[in-house]
């Protein structure tokens, strides 16, 4: 994934009402947050092929090559549509336990989770195309990316994993994270 720029970086902390310090931490919750909940889902053979023809018809990774115009609304975007068959009935309760975990307020963490849930997906998508996944692929990435997320989660962020049934996805979400992180990385 290319790396964004300063101006989109400003963007995505703007829009949440944040500094970029507090913005890099809350999106790292937020992604392992989402993973662990498309991991729970796709654990299942009917969530994995739900979510790999979600991947195939919506979500194939065009997201980036258009990433200023999608942050520049993204409010308008997929986000919540994402989050309720995501999250489903515990959108509400993770929003609020992502917002405790992270010090954001209820509007901007539902804001931040409407905002990364396309650009996961999006993440996803470009994966299970690069590499040919079909739905147990796309599983089993997500998969191992969840056990590397709930090795490295502690304290709050460990059960707020637990609440939406684990962490995230090895080398997949290993990607997603970077990309996103990168989004806040300070340059040098």
């Amino acid at each position: 994934f290319k790396t964004l720029g300063n101006a989109e970086r400003l963007k995505i902390a703007g829009q949440l009402g944040i500094g970029q310090d507090k913005a890099e931490g809350a999106v790292q919750t937020g992604l392992s947050v989402l993973t662990g909940a498309l991991a729970r889902n796709a654990s299942k053979p009917a969530g994995a092929a739900s979510l790999d023809q979600a991947l195939t018809k919506d979500h194939d990774g065009s997201i980036f090559d258009r990433i200023g115009d999608f942050l520049g609304n993204a409010s308008a975007g997929p986000g919540s549509a994402i989050l309720g068959h995501v999250l489903g009935r515990q959108q509400s309760s993770v929003t609020a336990a992502v917002g405790q975990q992270t010090g954001l307020n209820a509007a901007q963490s539902s804001n931040l989770l409407v905002t990364l849930a396309p650009l996961v997906m999006g993440a996803l998508g470009k994966l299970k195309s690069q590499q040919g996944l079909d739905a147990s692929g796309v599983a089993g990435a997500l998969a191992t990316e969840k056990q590397q997320i709930e090795q490295e989660a502690s304290g709050g962020l460990g059960g707020l994993l637990s609440m939406v049934g684990g962490g995230g996805a090895g080398g997949i979400l290993g990607k997603i994270l970077g990309f996103v992180k990168g989004l806040f990385a300070k340059k040098s």
